[in-house]
């Protein structure tokens, strides 16, 4: 089955357009990000290869929503925001259902927005090892 590259695109850009409406919405954007990750949990076997790529993106996604973190461009998160979007769709390119392949366009978006977004991951695995690190330090000055 070839994949019709230029038609997956063309849907991504579509959920780009949906996540920037989305993004207005704090309750919004929380709800999808629940979702696609409640989505992707259910499917992790099928998402094995792209799996640690997601967590990150979910994280990054969930801390900017809610405010914990905004050193991200803008477009950088409506990349995100628009690759769940993208993947919690289940009639895209080729439909969830179909087995095997059914998450292979989902796979290749949520691939291509992981390596548009690589840059500003870095600074924000950083960033979010620091806060652990801060957190760590907070809870032994309690002891």
């Amino acid at each position: 089955m070839a994949l019709n590259r230029q038609k997956i695109l063309d849907f991504f850009k579509k959920s780009e357009s949906k996540a920037t409406v989305i993004l207005k919405d704090k309750k919004k954007a929380n709800d999808t990000i629940k979702e696609a990750l409640g989505k992707a949990v259910t499917n992790k076997g099928d998402l094995e290869g792209i799996w640690a790529k997601m967590v990150l993106l979910f994280a990054v996604a969930k801390d900017y929503v809610n405010g914990d973190y905004n050193e991200i461009p803008k477009r950088s998160i409506i990349a995100i925001l628009g690759g769940l979007i993208y993947f919690l769709s289940p009639i895209d390119v080729v439909p969830d259902f179909v087995p095997v392949l059914g998450f292979i366009d989902d796979v290749f978006i949520l691939n291509l927005v992981y390596k548009q977004v690589v840059k500003d991951l870095e600074k924000y695995k950083i960033w979010k090892n620091n806060q652990i690190k801060i957190i760590g330090l907070v809870d032994e000055s309690d002891t």
